[in-house]
C-alpha cells in the first residue's frame, strides 16, 4: 500500500496533518488565553475593596489594628484589676439603725452607723442620745467582726453593712 504512494505525497499528507494539529492547538491556546484573561479580570475585581485597595493590603491593615486592639484590651484588663484592688480598700458597704436609747425619749435620736470596705474592714459609729447628754462611740471592725463588745443596734447595723446591696434603708426600733 505504501509502495505505490509517492514519498512526496506522504510528506504532504503528514505536513497537512501537522498543520491541522497546529491550527487546533492555536485555537485551543486562544480559547485558554481568553478564559485566563476573563479569570484575571474577575480576580482583580474580587481582590479590590470599594476604595480600590487590594484585599491583601486591607487585611494587613486590619491585622495591625487587631493587634493594637488586643494590646489595648490587655491594658484595660490590667487597669480593671488595679481598680478592683483599690476598690477593695474603699468604703462601700453601709449599715444604719436609728433607735430610742431610753424609754422616755422619742423620735429615734440615737443611731448606729457602720461603714465597711470590700474586705469587711471599717468602723461602727454609734450615738446614744439622752435628755442631758449625748455620747458618740467608734468601734473598729476587722474581717466583719468588732474588736469590742457591741450593743444589739450596733450588731444590727454591722449585719446590715455585711449584707449591703446598694440601698440605704433606715431601720427603726420601737
Amino acid at each position: 500500500m505504501w509502495d505505490g504512494m509517492n514519498m512526496g505525497m506522504m510528506y504532504l499528507v503528514a505536513a497537512g496533518a501537522v498543520g491541522i494539529l497546529l491550527l487546533l492547538l492555536l485555537i485551543y491556546i486562544v480559547v485558554l488565553n481568553y478564559r485566563v484573561n476573563k479569570l484575571t479580570r474577575k480576580y482583580s475585581f474580587f481582590m479590590q475593596d470599594e476604595t480600590g485597595k487590594s484585599v491583601e493590603t486591607k487585611l494587613r491593615e486590619d491585622v495591625v489594628q487587631l493587634r493594637e486592639l488586643s494590646d489595648t484590651l490587655d491594658s484595660l484588663y490590667g487597669t480593671q484589676a488595679e481598680m478592683l484592688t483599690i476598690q477593695n480598700h474603699c468604703f462601700r458597704k453601709i449599715g444604719f439603725v436609728k433607735y430610742n436609747a431610753f424609754d422616755n425619749i422619742g423620735n429615734h435620736l440615737s443611731f448606729a452607723f457602720t461603714i465597711l470596705d470590700g474586705k469587711n474592714d471599717g468602723f461602727c459609729l454609734s450615738s446614744v442620745y439622752g435628755r442631758n447628754e449625748s455620747r458618740i462611740f467608734a468601734k473598729p471592725i476587722v474581717n466583719g467582726r468588732s474588736l469590742y463588745s457591741m450593743s444589739e443596734e450596733e450588731k444590727e447595723s454591722l449585719e446590715n453593712a455585711l449584707h449591703y446591696t446598694g440601698e440605704v434603708t433606715a431601720v427603726n426600733k420601737e
